[in-house]
């Protein structure tokens, strides 16, 4: 079983996931458990104590965002890949 994580550790993830959703833009649960090694619950956990000390904003099941721009950057690519490929396949 790990260890429990210090105080100073868990403020460090929740530093590093707002960094990361402000340089790159989004991140979901499965890159922050891929990038740091965590459980899934505990990565959901970090997530929401990012969201509330960053300003960030979390969008559905489709991950956390830096700001509504990127929100909407984000569905515009998925919903014109998925009318594309569905365009090619009729």
């Amino acid at each position: 079983m790990p260890r429990p994580k210090t105080h100073r550790e868990r403020t460090l993830f929740i530093a590093w996931i707002i960094e990361m959703v402000k340089k790159h833009g989004h991140a979901t649960t499965n890159d922050v458990v891929a990038m740091f090694g965590l459980h899934r619950n505990t990565a959901e956990k970090y997530i929401r104590a990012a969201v509330k000390q960053g300003h960030l904003i979390r969008h559905g099941r489709c991950g956390v965002f830096r700001d509504q721009r990127a929100v909407i950057d984000f569905d515009m690519e998925r919903y014109t890949h998925r009318m594309t490929t569905n365009e090619t396949k009729a």
